[in-house]
């Protein structure tokens, strides 16, 4: 017995907690019933205050019935979890309520939240001072009761809930002020409920109303009848006995035809309009739709099944109904609710509104003119067939569309913007525009339009009528021929700076004349008139070459200038298919390197116009001349299709006098490059200056400067093979070096006499450059092999050498600090040049 006295020596109990145990009974009834309604408005709100009454409940009655300071202080602790919670959300139940739900946010949720978790804090890690400054236990009561003063934050607690409570009740009021009918009764039975919790609180805090017993709080038992009330008000609480009748007077008012079924598909309910499309004057309960409207049955389990919530009835008399099917759950029944339209007169007069736009829109397809209209907000509300052909896109893809943000590039598109922005001021819109329109593709085409506004009463814009033109033919065309005239004006600029360079060359040349034979005296430079010679020659030909296709392109551009204006209605009317073949011609004409003359032409010629009369072509004679003329003659079937058509074939002289140009351009350019490669070799060449300062050189554009020199004196019989990629830029003479390379490089070429074979190769051995240069050549003679790189020495005949070219490639040699020497046999012989590599 004592054992057991000891073990509860922490427990007493009192018929007083009672109270809280009815409390926590009432409010966990109450949350189950919140829990198992919780898809109604209200619900999560509602379940938060049942929470917070449960955890009041359950805390207060550990205080009654504990014996211990330590525990009573903890459980009264724990009691403020539940009131918090309770005005945490007590107030958005209240709003719910009162169909508020806009003020409902994380905004409103957070501020009328934050003082509750403040509370929690001060409770839990706060300064004893701020909730209870001093306290006592009085052993008068019949549980050991906690009597203390309320601190700063407990002062501010209490102010807090009687605010929020009075705020619920304002909340309410102007529900029912705001509202009708059952909102508003359900606003009143909630204020009531509320009360009992409120004048509870301000009981309490003001300790001037008897309770049971002096020392007993009985707000966990009040919030819990208000709980029910709430339960109540919130989910069983109907506009009494008046909501069936006026569901019934409402129900046979509707004009449409309303059925009710079950989920076997028998008839429960239905209206008058319903028996009257049934034709029977009563239902009977053992009946189902499919026995009098089987096709209807079908359309409204089709649409339960595939979850579809309208659909259209054509009955065999003719009429339409639309019909709405949605389904219910009540009372763990399945139930169908089909509503029946009758629509009759509204699918008669769309049919022939569509009948009328169908007549209309074949009328506007009939024609090649551009057709477009666009609403007040610059939808596109109708096009014809033409304005989709020209643009690429489907029907379906414009219509109901903003035109400016579908057909316009970017930088046309807030121009137009602009336009619509003032479309209810009284400013016209434009009657004549040029718009830039997008294809689906992305490509671009010019268009002119002519618009035609349609204003209302007031001056508000509500429709615009455009009718247009493609015009990107003749753009181009136009566009075409302004390019080419200023490429002959480059050509032209570029031809007097060849010849200003022509001059100074021929200068240089008639000094290089005059300066050869002193060096030919001096026995130094024998071959300088050779190297003349060849440059001479290297640039006439590309400058006649220049010469040739500028005549040729004025010729050109006054043939199209003279025929453009009558073939421009054929430009307009070409299809994008055409265009882009005269594209594909022009462009395999410029890119094409077919050269035919002489006897091949006459041959090739024959050929193509046998061809082209067995393939039908139109004037067979003149376009395979046209063909072979300007090299594409092996092309021709690319292009059967416009030369098979009258109209595209009658533009094929006016595209072919374009290509003609562009294949000038092309010749001249090569003619420039060849010129610029030349006079750069030759100055760099002539910029001979034996500085006594190494600088940093490329050896391979070293060599290339002496090979494109003296190209003209062996191309035609020497073939000359070079490996120099892969070495690095190093510090040298380069000027030395390129005279260095002459003597090497034309001592092969004689000693072959202009015919055979050079290889050049260079590479990196450790610290040194290495390069050889090998002949095909007869070799040095055996008893001359000592002597090739003494001065004056020679083995070429009296009067074709001076002797002094190996001996100054020994010294430039020498003068890098590197080394020379050579191996020969007959059929063979390479010399070889060792320099420092230095970075």
């Amino acid at each position: 017995m004592g054992t057991e006295v000891q073990s509860l020596s922490w427990f007493k109990w009192t018929p007083y907690a009672i109270l809280p145990l009815i409390s926590l009974f009432l409010s966990v009834l109450s949350l189950r019933t919140g829990f198992k309604s919780r898809q109604t408005s209200g619900a999560p709100e509602f379940i938060l205050v049942c929470l917070g009454i449960i955890l009041y409940s359950f805390g207060y009655f550990w205080e009654i019935v504990s014996t211990r300071p330590e525990s009573i202080i903890f459980w009264d602790n724990f009691q403020f979890i539940g009131p918090d919670l309770l005005i945490a959300s007590l107030l958005f139940l209240c709003l719910r309520v009162a169909n508020l739900n806009r003020f409902i946010h994380p905004v409103s949720i957070f501020l009328f939240s934050f003082i509750p978790l403040c509370t929690e804090i001060a409770v839990w890690f706060g300064p004893e001072e701020w909730i209870r400054p001093s306290l006592r236990f009085d052993s008068s009561a019949p549980w050991l009761a906690l009597i203390y003063e309320y601190g700063p934050w407990m002062q501010v607690y209490v102010i807090n809930s009687i605010s929020i409570f009075s705020l619920c009740i304002i909340i309410l009021i102007y529900g029912a002020w705001s509202q009708r009918a059952f909102h508003r009764i359900r606003c009143l039975v909630f204020m009531i409920g509320i009360s009992l919790p409120f004048g509870s609180q301000v009981m309490t805090v003001g300790g001037f109303i008897p309770f049971i017993h002096p020392k007993l709080d009985i707000f966990p038992l009040t919030a819990s009848f208000a709980l029910i009330v709430w339960m109540y008000g919130l989910f069983y609480f109907r506009i009494l006995n008046l909501i069936p009748l006026a569901r019934n007077q409402v129900f046979e008012y509707i004009q449409d035809a309303v059925f009710v079924m079950n989920s076997s598909g028998f008839l429960l309910d239905c209206n008058v309009s319903a028996l009257n499309l049934l034709g029977t004057a009563r239902l009977r309960q053992d009946l189902k739709l499919v026995d009098f409207l089987p096709d209807l049955d079908a359309l409204v389990e089709e649409c339960h099944i595939h979850k579809k919530p309208n659909t259209e009835w054509k009955t065999n008399n003719g009429k339409y109904y639309d019909v709405s099917v949605r389904s219910q759950k009540a009372e763990g029944s399945q139930f169908k609710i089909v509503v029946l339209r009758d629509v009759t007169q509204r699918a008669i007069s769309e049919r022939k509104l569509s009948e009328r736009r169908d007549i209309l829109q074949s009328i506007l397809d009939s024609t090649s003119i551009l057709f477009l209209v666009l609403d007040g907000d610059g939808k596109l509300i109708l096009l014809n067939r033409a304005c989709l052909q020209t643009t690429g896109f489907d029907l379906m893809e414009l219509e109901g569309r903003v035109f400016w943000e579908t057909e316009l590039f970017a930088d046309e598109r807030d121009t137009i913007a602009k336009v619509f922005e003032l479309r209810f001021a009284k400013k016209k819109f434009p009657k004549h525009t040029s718009v830039l329109l997008r294809t689906k593709d992305g490509k671009s085409r010019r268009t002119l339009w002519e618009h035609k506004e349609v204003r209302d009463r007031n001056g508000h814009l509500q429709y615009v009528i455009s009718t247009g033109t493609d015009a990107t033919g003749l753009e181009e065309a136009e566009f075409r021929i302004e390019t080419l005239q200023r490429a002959n004006e480059e050509i032209l600029a570029q031809k007097a700076i060849i010849e200003s360079q022509k001059s100074d060359l021929e200068d240089a040349l008639q000094n290089l004349t005059r300066t050869q034979a002193k060096l030919i005296q001096a026995s130094k430079l024998a071959d300088l008139g050779q190297l003349a010679a060849g440059i001479a020659h290297e640039i006439n030909n590309p400058i006649g070459a220049i010469q040739a296709a500028g005549f040729n392109i004025l010729s050109y551009l006054e043939k199209i200038r003279t025929e453009l204006r009558p073939i421009l209605p054929l430009l307009s009317s070409l299809s994008d298919d055409d265009w882009n073949s005269y594209n594909e011609l022009i462009a395999l004409g410029v890119s094409s390197k077919e050269i035919l003359i002489g006897l091949e032409r006459r041959r090739i010629l024959a050929e193509i116009k046998t061809e082209m009369k067995s393939a039908d072509i139109l004037f067979p004679e003149e376009t395979a001349e046209f063909f072979v003329d300007f090299g594409i003659a092996s092309s021709w079937k690319n292009f059967e299709g416009i030369l098979k058509n009258q109209n595209t074939r009658e533009l094929l002289p006016f595209f072919l006098n374009l290509l003609g140009p562009e294949q000038c351009v092309d010749t001249i350019k090569t003619a420039v490059d060849r010129s610029a490669k030349i006079v750069y070799a030759l100055r760099s060449f002539a910029h001979f200056e034996s500085s006594h300062k190494k600088r940093k050189f490329s050896l391979k554009e070293n060599i290339d400067t002496v090979l494109t020199l003296y190209q003209n004196l062996f191309k035609h019989g020497v073939e000359v093979s070079t490996n120099l990629d892969g070495i690095p830029d190093f510090l040298g003479f380069p000027d030395d070096l390129m005279h260095l390379w002459t003597n090497l490089i034309m001592n092969s070429v004689q000693a072959m006499s202009y015919k055979g074979f050079i290889g050049i190769k260079a590479s990196l051995q450790g610290n040194e450059v290495v390069v050889s240069i090998q002949d095909k050549g007869p070799g040095i003679p055996a008893e001359a092999k000592d002597q090739v790189f003494d001065a004056f020495f020679t083995t070429k005949p009296l009067g074709e050498g001076s002797g002094l070219g190996l001996d100054i490639a020994k010294r430039i040699v020498e003068k890098h600090k590197g080394r020379i020497w050579f191996d020969s046999s007959p059929g063979n012989t390479i010399f070889y040049v060792g320099l420092p590599f230095e970075v």
